[in-house]
């Protein structure tokens, strides 16, 4: 899987481009504030239709544009695609090969990506959301069918949470929330617990090749904790869902099931959000990012992946043993960078270089 080209319209700081991207490893490079992280997440809208950046659609649109345009040209298991993505009049339209996708899920089973960016450490040092949200992003890269499950689970937890905090208490529609949490509440866990079996072994494997010595392992905590089997969960669920019912309606919130849950990674015995270095932290998170690149490979599957300001948050001694394990991986690589030269020689049949300046991209 890879992106041949990218054309954008009134996207950021862009008034309009074209460029080649086909490549084995693409290096965006310039100055600081000129529009390098756009790219990366230009590709990354594309990939997933959210931006790793912010929650507002309408600021990916230029300043003073009405609308925005990506283009992308690609090649993967279904052979050459073209995909376009617009924010018109307010709205995001989606279109492949120029008509309307018949789902979501058909779009993103066409481009797939894992992203590292400055922000991600906050997967090891930040709230248990945003690890829950590492889980289901893992999960959803594998299949993204997964993302309707999350979505289903979501409703049925906002419904729950209105009805406990209304004045009349309905016990038999309670009871009925509660039915739908324990089913999709136990596909949840039991996806999360597919995948991070999936990713454990090369998550070790590749931690261990950039950070050297250190040991680690995760866990998840909450309803999730033991890996069983359907059955099992199905019952602890129900069971723990009566027994807190009344704490839930004195709270007036949703207190059981995998919305709960937390991913509890340890690096030599502890735990890493309570002691890690930054270094380290930033070790564990490309380990894991890394982790999905391996699993995705083994599933025949080649997700592109996507680097963004790599000068600020990899060493040397990082970012060489990185290049190295990029290089033995099959796909596309995206990285942006202030120095190219920083990154050392990169392997492959062939780098793509593309110096943004001002909003502008300068020909290699």
């Amino acid at each position: 899987m890879r992106v041949l080209t990218l054309a954008a319209r009134d996207w950021r700081n862009f008034e309009e481009l074209r460029l080649d991207c086909d490549g084995d490893f693409v290096v965006i490079h310039g100055d600081n504030g000129q529009g390098k992280t756009n790219l990366i997440e230009a590709v990354w809208v594309s990939a997933t239709l959210r931006s790793f950046r912010e929650h507002s659609p309408a600021r990916m649109v230029r300043h003073g544009a009405k609308d925005a345009h990506l283009m992308l040209e690609i090649s993967g298991q279904t052979g050459r695609r073209k995909l376009h993505w617009s924010r018109t009049k307010g709205q995001r339209k989606l279109q492949v090969d120029g008509k309307s996708p018949s789902s979501l899920i058909d779009w993103f089973r066409l481009l797939r990506a894992v992203l590292f960016c400055p922000g991600d450490g906050s997967m090891i040092r930040g709230e248990p959301a945003g690890r829950r949200r590492v889980m289901d992003r893992a999960a959803f890269t594998a299949n993204p069918v997964h993302l309707n499950l999350i979505r289903d689970y979501q409703r049925v937890i906002k419904q729950k949470s209105m009805l406990l905090r209304s004045d009349i208490l309905d016990p038999h529609l309670l009871d009925s929330w509660d039915e739908q949490i324990v089913d999709l509440g136990t596909q949840i866990v039991l996806k999360r617990q597919e995948i991070l079996d999936e990713l454990y072994p090369p998550f070790v494997e590749m931690h261990q090749r950039i950070a050297g010595t250190d040991s680690v392992r995760y866990r998840v905590s909450g309803v999730g904790k033991e890996p069983s089997d359907r059955e099992s969960i199905e019952r602890t669920l129900r069971e723990r869902l009566i027994e807190i019912r009344r704490e839930e309606v004195r709270r007036g919130m949703v207190l059981v099931g995998p919305h709960r849950d937390d991913l509890v990674i340890e690096l030599n015995g502890k735990s890493a959000r309570n002691f890690a270095s930054q270094g380290q932290v930033r070790s564990l998170v490309l380990a894991f990012k890394l982790a999905e690149l391996r699993a995705a490979q083994d599933r025949g599957e080649q997700p592109l992946f996507l680097l963004d300001d790599l000068t600020s948050e990899l060493d040397s001694a990082r970012m060489h043993r990185l290049i190295e394990i990029l290089g033995e991986l099959d796909g596309q690589v995206w990285m942006s960078t202030t120095d190219p030269k920083w990154l050392g020689p990169l392997p492959g049949s062939r780098t793509v270089y593309l110096e943004v300046c001002e909003g502008m991209v300068n020909p290699p």
